[in-house]
């Protein structure tokens, strides 16, 4: 009955969690596409470009954080389980001074990098008042880490939609701001201004929220964690520092690399890709977000036999929603971006590839890193973010230098390789304590459908006699929608992972209909 009652828990709590971030998520990406268009007609690609080039110099300097946030995260899972308040109150207490360094170190390095500004960008002479720019930028990283450590509490106790309507709010408030100043003064300073100031007041209203939910930590103390307390966090703090490296390599280094060995337009053409890869990644991340807390409470307490058979039904979801989604974008991408703002907007063949499969491959990493986070296993694998950063930076850089924009991101993949191979046996060894031999056979097995889906489709593209844009996406849409996903359904309808969603959504159907019914 206990069991049961924890399933439903946390099952509630990810629903809820879930349908929230949804929607946040197609309200931001419906503002992000205004945004993002409006941005292009009134100030052009290259100042595109230094948007997403400075928003990778501040993801770099992240790193910074050193894995504090999922540490802490880690360590909360117990005493909000137990309502310790005392506890929690430290480990806030905690959390607040090691977020005060960390925002003393960004804001130092921050500043160390302004006058390096000239090398980062290819052709920054051409850009107006880039230091002024950059300084907005910084200001809004900066501010993140001392007004919002508290959030922490809200993610860690399943209520991840608090923060998440918030962010809707901030963002709609942000967004139309924005959009109406572009349309007014073309003015690229005033709209990084306005952004800064609305997401600093919402900021604020996050750390006051979460004070409201739980007013002990409101409470003035100096309680400090004990010792063998912190060791325990500086341990984890240590693994997740190199994954952190990892991720930091990965994702916060390609605008950077393209701008200076390409050039910046390139930064700005491949962000139209990267929103729209981003929008169809939270939607579906925020499926699996929505339900880490609820790992961390099932690696708490049930058995390893128990964990590996809820992770085996999670990770058959990302195999199917990734690798469908992966494949709708392979076809629609420049489709989409010819209608959207011009054929002159598009990139080469090669990339929009390169950008699906590290979209997939990343993608399947999802269930492994969000349950390796549940389990706190970070210091077993420190060695891999390191072999992936160095092979990133080497392959990218070479490749840049070689094939231009698309050797960019041959580096990407090549070095997702690394945590892709090495993630699984880590998983297995140390949260279900049993072979990963399964693991890799299955994902060799679902890598390889997924890439023969993607030719049949490519092969049906290429033969499509409908030359009108319009009318062409719609045909694309249509079958790139329905046919990967039959043949997914139709390749899977055996295995107990496809029959347990089967049930899990014929129960949430018929839920539904009780419920309308019942009105």
């Amino acid at each position: 009955m206990k069991e049961e009652k924890q399933l439903r828990s946390r099952t509630a709590y990810a629903m809820q969690n879930f349908t929230w971030s949804m929607m946040g998520t197609l309200v931001k990406a419906l503002l992000a596409f205004a945004s993002q268009t409006v941005f292009i007609y009134t100030l052009g690609s290259v100042y595109l470009g230094v948007n997403g080039l400075f928003t990778n110099i501040l993801g770099m300097l992240s790193l910074a954080e050193l894995g504090i946030g999922g540490a802490i995260s880690f360590s909360l899972y117990k005493p909000l389980a137990e309502h310790d308040t005392k506890k929690i109150r430290q480990i806030i207490n905690f959390y607040r001074s090691a977020y005060r360094m960390v925002a003393a170190s960004v804001t130092v390095v921050g500043v160390a990098i302004i006058p390096f500004l000239n090398v980062i960008i290819k052709d920054a002479d051409g850009i107006e008042h880039i230091r002024l720019i950059y300084s907005i930028y910084l200001f809004n990283t900066v501010t993140s880490y001392l007004l919002t450590y508290k959030t922490t509490l809200l993610s860690a106790d399943q209520r991840e939609y608090i923060i998440t309507n918030i962010n809707t709010v901030i963002q709609v408030a942000t967004s139309v701001l924005q959009i109406t100043v572009l349309l007014i003064y073309k003015n690229f300073i005033v709209y990084l201004l306005i952004g800064a100031l609305v997401q600093f007041v919402g900021k604020t209203v996050q750390n006051y929220a979460t004070g409201r939910y739980y007013p002990y930590i409101r409470e003035k103390n100096n309680e400090q964690l004990p010792e063998a307390d912190k060791k325990i966090i500086y341990t984890k703090i240590k693994g997740m520092m190199v994954h952190k490296l990892g991720d930091v390599a990965i994702n916060q280094t390609d605008s950077i690399i393209t701008s200076a060995f390409v050039n910046i337009t390139s930064v700005g053409l491949v962000s139209n890709f990267t929103l729209i890869i981003n929008f169809v990644n939270s939607m579906i991340s925020s499926f699996f977000s929505a339900a880490v807390a609820g790992l961390g409470n099932i690696v708490a307490t049930e058995t390893p036999e128990k964990r590996r058979a809820i992770y085996k039904k999670y990770d058959y979801l990302a195999f199917v929603f990734y690798g469908w989604s992966a494949i709708c974008l392979y076809c629609l991408l420049a489709p989409f971006v010819t209608i959207w703002i011009g054929p002159q907007m598009l990139v080469d063949k090669a990339t929009i590839v390169l950008l699906c499969v590290n979209y997939y491959f990343a993608g399947l990493r999802v269930p492994l890193g969000n349950i390796k986070s549940a389990a706190g296993i970070y210091e077993q694998d420190w060695w891999c973010p390191i072999v992936q950063s160095v092979i990133n930076i080497v392959v990218s850089v070479v490749g840049a230098i070689m094939w231009g924009l698309k050797g960019v991101y041959v580096g990407t993949l090549v070095s997702s390789l690394v945590p892709n191979l090495v993630r699984p046996y880590m998983v297995y060894k140390y949260v279900f304590f049993t072979s990963s031999k399964e693991y890799y056979q299955s994902y060799v097995k679902r890598v390889c459908l997924i890439f023969l889906i993607a030719v049949g489709m490519e092969l049906f593209i290429q033969k499509l006699p409908v030359q009108n844009d319009i009318i062409r996406f719609i045909v694309i849409f249509v079958v790139a929608v329905i046919m990967p996903a039959a043949i997914l359904v139709f390749a899977t309808k055996n295995s107990e992972e496809f029959a347990y969603v089967k049930t899990m959504l014929q129960k949430a159907a018929a839920k539904i209909k009780s419920k309308v019914f019942a009105k």
